[in-house]
C-alpha cells in the first residue's frame, strides 16, 4: 500500500476540486474559484504527509484449490484477469501478481472464459451467457465482467446479485470507483460496478490528444495553461482548431494531404455532452431513473458538436468517413492534425511519435461551468458483477474484493504510473491532465440503458452529417419513455421484494 499513498492523496485532492460535476451532472455557475480553493486545502494535506492505509476486510478461508470461473464479454477485446506468466510487461505482470496474491490468500485458482470482442447490445454474448446460466439454475461462472449494455439489461432482469448485499464486498473501499456507487445505484441496489481489478474503464475514458508542434507552429496559447486558468472551453477549442485548417493541395476538399484542426471519432459527440456536464438520465430521489436530456443546454451542446462535424476542419473516424483512419493517424504524427478526440487507449498508439503530444480533458461548455467533466464511452466499457445462481456468493464476494484490493496495489500503479505516465508521455503537465481526467469522471445511466436508443441515434447523426438533434429527440421521445417505464417498473418490483 505504501507504493500508492502519493497517488491516493493526489486523487483525493483532485476529487475535492472536481466533485460538483460528478455529484450532480448539471451545469454550475460558480466559476473556478471554489475548485482552486479546494486544491489549495488538499495540497496542504499532502504536505502534512498524512498516511491512511485501508485494510482488506474479507473472511479469509481455505477454499482448497477451488477453481474460480470468470467470464469476460463485451464489445471491446480486453484481458482483465488474464496473465498466464510473467513477461516483463508492467500491466501483465501486475495482473499476474494480483492473481497470485488472491490465489495464495484464499487458496483458489482462476480460469477465464474470454468472450470479449463480441456484441454487447443488450442481448449480446455476455447477456446470453449469464441469462442462460440463471434460467437453467446452473453455476457456470463465479464472477463476470460484462459489457455495459448487456450488464444493464441483466441488472433490471433480476439476473445479478446486489453487490451491496454480498458478504465480503465493501463498495465504500477506495479500490471501488466511489462515483459508481452514487450514479449507478438503482432502487438502492448496486448490481455492477468498476474499480482497480481491471483497466478497461480507464482505457475507455474520453480525452483529447494534441500535437504540441502544431500549437507552436500556429503560435497558439498553451492548452495546459488554458485548462489551469479555466479558459479551456468549447469556443476556445474550436477557435484554435480552425486555425490549424489549411487546404494544402488547393482542391477545395478536405483530404489526407491537408492540415486539419480536429480528428473526430464518432462517439465524441457523447463525450462532449458529458464534458458540458449534461446527462441522458440520472438517478432521482426515489432511486429510479429519470430522463434529463430534454433541456436547452443539452440541445445546444449536441447541435453544436454535430454541426462542427460538417465543417472542413474535421477529419472524421467512423461510418461514412472520407479519410481512412490510418491516414488520419499519419496526419497527426506528421503535424497536420492539431487535436484528436478519442479515448485514453489511443495514447498507446502514438508512444513512438517523433513530435511531442499532450493530453487534455474535453473542454467545458463555457467559463461559467464550474468543473471539468469526463466519462467512459458506454460501447466499450464493461463492469464486474456476480450472477444470482453462483455456487457460493460469499466466496465470489471474497475473491472479487481481494482482486480489487490487490489490483489497487499492483495493477493501478502499473497502468497509471509505469505505463501511462512513465512510457507514453514526456512531460509533467500530461500527468497533471491525466489526474484531472480520471478524478472528474462520472457515470451516465442513460447511455447504459439505451433509453430510446438516443446515444446510438446521436452517433448515427454524426455519421450522416445530420444536425437537427431537437427533431430526432421529439421523434423518439415516446419510445424512450416507454422503455424507461419498463426498466423502472422492474426495479420498483425488486424494491418491493418481488421477482422480476
Amino acid at each position: 500500500m505504501k507504493k500508492i499513498i502519493t497517488l491516493l492523496l493526489l486523487s483525493a485532492m483532485l476529487l475535492s476540486s472536481f466533485a460538483a460535476c460528478s455529484e450532480s451532472g448539471t451545469n454550475a455557475d460558480e466559476g473556478a474559484a471554489g475548485a482552486e480553493a479546494g486544491s489549495s486545502d488538499a495540497a496542504a494535506e499532502v504536505e502534512e504527509e498524512t498516511e491512511y492505509v485501508e485494510t482488506l476486510d474479507v473472511e479469509v478461508k481455505d477454499y482448497e484449490g477451488r477453481t474460480i470461473n470468470i467470464v469476460l464479454a463485451g464489445n471491446w477485446s480486453f484481458t482483465d484477469f488474464i496473465a498466464e506468466e510473467m513477461t516483463g510487461e508492467a500491466i501483465n505482470d501486475a495482473k499476474y501478481d494480483t492473481n497470485a496474491a488472491v490465489g495464495e490468500l484464499l487458496n483458489v485458482e482462476f480460469t477465464v472464459n474470454n468472450q470479449s470482442g463480441q456484441a454487447s447490445g443488450g442481448t449480446g454474448a455476455g447477456y446470453k451467457l449469464i441469462d442462460t446460466m440463471v434460467m437453467a439454475g446452473t453455476n457456470d461462472y463465479d464472477i463476470a465482467d460484462i459489457g455495459c449494455y448487456d450488464v444493464s439489461t441483466l441488472a433490471y432482469g433480476g439476473k445479478l446479485l446486489d453487490l451491496n448485499a454480498v458478504k465480503n464486498i465493501d463498495l465504500t473501499k477506495s479500490w471501488w470507483d466511489p462515483k459508481a456507487n452514487e450514479h449507478l445505484s438503482v432502487a438502492g441496489k448496486m448490481f455492477y460496478s468498476t474499480g482497480d481489478a481491471g483497466v478497461l474503464d480507464n482505457d475507455c475514458t474520453y480525452c483529447i490528444l494534441f500535437n504540441k508542434q502544431m500549437i507552436t507552429n500556429f503560435d497558439l496559447e498553451n492548452p495546459y495553461e488554458l485548462v489551469k486558468e479555466n479558459k479551456w472551453t468549447y469556443d476556445k477549442f474550436t477557435e484554435m482548431a480552425n486555425t490549424g485548417f489549411i487546404d494544402m493541395n488547393g482542391n477545395g476538399t478536405t483530404d489526407a494531404e491537408d492540415s486539419i484542426g480536429i480528428i473526430m471519432w464518432q462517439d465524441s459527440v457523447i463525450g462532449m455532452l458529458h464534458a458540458s456536464s449534461g446527462k441522458f438520465a440520472t438517478i432521482n430521489d426515489t432511486g429510479l431513473i429519470e430522463m434529463t436530456l430534454n433541456n436547452e443546454r443539452n440541445f445546444d451542446v449536441l447541435t453544436s458538436w454535430l454541426t462542427l462535424k460538417t465543417q472542413p476542419l474535421i477529419g472524421f473516424i467512423g461510418s461514412g468517413a472520407t479519410i481512412a483512419e490510418a491516414d488520419l493517424h499519419t496526419m497527426f504524427t506528421d503535424q497536420r492534425a492539431m487535436f484528436y478526440c478519442r479515448y485514453v487507449k489511443a495514447v498507446s498508439w502514438f508512444r513512438d511519435m517523433d513530435t511531442d503530444f499532450g493530453i487534455l480533458p474535453y473542454p467545458k461548455w463555457d467559463e461559467a461551468q464550474k468543473d471539468f467533466c469526463n466519462t467512459m464511452h458506454a460501447y466499450g466499457t464493461s463492469y464486474f458483477c456476480i450472477p444470482t445462481t453462483v455456487a457460493d456468493a460469499d466466496m465470489s464476494g471474497a475473491v472479487l474484493e481481494a482482486l480489487s484490493y490487490y489490483g489497487k496495489e499492483y495493477i493501478t500503479p502499473a497502468y497509471y504510473d509505469t505505463t501511462l505516465k512513465g512510457k507514453y508521455f514526456r512531460d509533467e503537465e500530461s500527468s497533471e491532465m491525466l489526474d484531472l481526467i480520471f478524478a472528474s469522471r462520472f457515470f451516465d445511466v442513460g447511455t447504459y440503458y439505451q433509453l430510446g436508443g438516443y446515444n446510438e441515434k446521436v452517433i448515427t447523426m454524426m455519421q450522416q452529417g445530420d444536425t437537427d438533434f431537437a427533431s430526432m429527440y421529439q421523434k423518439n421521445e415516446k419510445v424512450a419513455n416507454k422503455v424507461l417505464s419498463k426498466i423502472n417498473d422492474a426495479y420498483a418490483a425488486m424494491l418491493a421484494g418481488e421477482t422480476p
